[in-house]
């Protein structure tokens, strides 16, 4: 049987290994998304990383309701589950508006150039 007393102490016991997975885990496949976005992979594709994001996203989300089960509330309680929601949402954006989020990365591409050239000449 699934005892979630012991899950819960399983992660509080071992906050520092699981947060430094999770955190580069939810960063680099939110970033995977978009650069599959940009390079126009296809939708299938896409929307197959964006569902395996999903699983580090929740499963942080998770790990800090066990510290907020136990009253702990400091900086790093509501720093990872905003990460977690950011990220989860940069996931769901991309998914339903390709399109749109190809046009924004052209945006921002041309506009740092464009400053990395002005930093240069200077």
């Amino acid at each position: 049987m699934l005892d979630l007393n012991s899950i819960a102490e399983f992660s509080r016991c071992h906050c520092i290994g699981i947060c430094a997975f999770l955190v580069p885990a939810n960063l680099g496949l939110a970033n995977a998304t978009i650069l599959l976005t940009a390079f126009n992979r296809s939708p299938q594709l896409i929307a197959n990383v964006a569902r395996i994001s999903i699983v580090p996203a929740l499963i942080l989300l998770l790990h800090v309701a066990t510290w907020w089960s136990i009253g702990v509330v400091m900086l790093p309680t509501f720093i990872l589950p905003t990460l977690a929601i950011i990220c989860l949402a940069t996931q769901a954006y991309v998914v339903s508006n390709p399109d749109r989020t190809r046009r924004l990365l052209q945006i921002i591409s041309k506009f740092s150039s464009a400053k990395y050239r002005q930093f240069v000449a200077n």
